[in-house]
């Protein structure tokens, strides 16, 4: 007998299906699935109208939670109501999402409603698919309510035939036509997200490549862009015959060697020699930064010298020996002895924070925040002690601090922990036990996180 699914017939019946009733079926499960989409907009705008931005008196633990942990929260744009605080999390467990992801879709749901009436109308007509939708109500979340209104009519009727790359200029009309914002005090406040970010992929497909990202002034960008080109075509007239692209990426290596010998300080006027030669030094010191990465590679292999072997760059993937050691051969190495996380567990201090090498351990051993489907770098969180620490001075029990006790939590899942809203137990190591409102039941473990059904 041939499987079906509530979508339509199994896979045996689709290769037997005629081309017109194949089209027709593809038609019936786009519109099934623009409807889920819908659905799950409308699950969402319920949810935040449920949970409504309360005074701190009528929360659990009342008015001695510090205010940090009952304040509302704001998730959509001007004009939508606040919510409760840490109302993503429950609805993100429920759909077995992150709780960024589920922020989102809580805003999305409640600027269509507030904010663009109209694309809203459309999306439940299924006319505009969710997308779409959603995608104007996050680009137009920044914008007053008049230029989001402003921008709900211009596409009244044109939605569905506009590219993403048109919504999005159509936006930016919006922006300059209803938020009569002057370009100099813009331009200000484009410089406050300027930045240069270092991007590594997914463990799963590392091959030892990453992705520098780069916003600044137009000016100084394109001008850097051209010495790039440059140093790319000298690359060329060397003999390089790879293409452009790699010659481009391979020059910001040469430009990182020779930096060193480059005088930063003549883009300053410096009219006193000494004091400008006290600022070429600090410059060429800090061109002198170490690079932190944690290699792992098996001691054995090494010795051979096989060039079949592999290791691992730590959040990163794995690399070759051939690449750890062209890498090694680039920079100062410090050997870092290895921790044995699962066999050194319950060692203990007797003070709230943990010593480095306890933090490293607990942090290796989980990777990232345990609260269920968040998924931040165990780097980036605090780490937690699940019962909370009594300070010995105070009659607080010995050894209270230990990798047993602690586990890393992202700052705003700590303090949903610490509101009473989520707590959690701990099974083994690496793997938690969460509860949380309205019966949720999650087991977060190292091979993922399940959802346990209500009793």
């Amino acid at each position: 007998m041939t499987a079906t699914t509530a979508l339509g017939p199994g896979v045996t019946d689709l290769e037997d299906m005629a081309e017109g009733a194949l089209l027709s079926e593809a038609t019936e499960v786009e519109a099934l699935l623009r409807e889920g989409e819908v659905h799950k907009l409308r699950i969402a705008y319920q949810w935040a109208v449920a949970h409504p931005a309360v005074d701190s008196s009528e929360t659990p633990g009342g008015p001695s939670l510090p205010a940090v942990l009952t304040a509302p929260e704001t998730l959509g744009g001007a004009g939508t109501p606040t919510v409760a605080a840490f109302t993503p999390e429950p609805l993100a467990v429920a759909l077995g999402c992150s709780p960024a992801s589920a922020s989102t879709l809580l805003a999305d749901a409640l600027d269509l409603h507030h904010r663009l009436p109209l694309l809203w109308d459309q999306t439940q007509a299924l006319t505009v698919p969710a997308w779409k939708a959603r995608r104007v109500a996050t680009r137009t979340r920044h914008l007053s309510f008049d230029a989001a209104r402003w921008v709900d009519r211009q596409l009244a009727g044109r939605a569905s035939r506009l590219s993403a790359a048109a919504l999005d200029r159509l936006v930016a009309e919006a922006a300059a036509r209803c938020d009569r914002e002057d370009q100099a005090d813009r331009e200000a406040a484009a410089r406050l997200s300027w930045d240069v970010v270092l991007v590594h992929p997914d463990p799963l497909h590392y091959t030892g490549t990453s992705e520098l990202h780069a916003s600044g002034d137009t000016f100084d960008l394109t001008r850097f862009h051209d010495i790039v080109c440059a140093e790319a075509e000298a690359l060329c007239a060397l003999g390089d015959t790879d293409n452009l692209g790699v010659r481009k990426a391979k020059a910001l290596g040469v430009i990182a060697d020779a930096q060193a010998r480059l005088d930063l300080t003549t883009l300053v006027h410096a009219p006193d020699p000494e004091a400008h030669e006290q600022a070429r030094r600090r410059a060429l010191g800090r061109c002198d930064a170490k690079v932190r990465l944690y290699l792992h590679a098996s001691l054995a292999d090494v010795v051979a010298g096989d060039t079949r072997a592999t290791g691992s760059a730590e959040a990163l993937g794995p690399v070759s020996l051939d690449l750890v050691r062209d890498w090694a051969g680039r920079a100062r190495i410090t050997v870092q002895p290895v921790l044995h996380v699962a066999a050194d567990d319950r060692w203990s201090v007797d003070r709230h924070d943990p010593p480095p090498r306890m933090a490293d351990e607990v942090r290796l051993r989980d990777e990232s925040c345990v609260f269920p489907w968040c998924g931040r770098p165990a780097r980036q969180c605090d780490l937690d002690h699940r019962a909370p620490f009594e300070d010995p001075g105070d009659g607080g029990p010995p050894g209270q601090t230990s990798p047993e006790s602690l586990a890393p939590l992202c700052r705003r899942h700590h303090r949903a922990k610490t509101s009473g809203a989520w707590s959690y137990e701990r099974v083994d190591p690496g793997t938690y036990f969460w509860t949380g409102p309205a019966g949720l039941s999650v087991l977060v473990t190292p091979r993922g996180t399940v959802s346990v059904p209500r009793s």
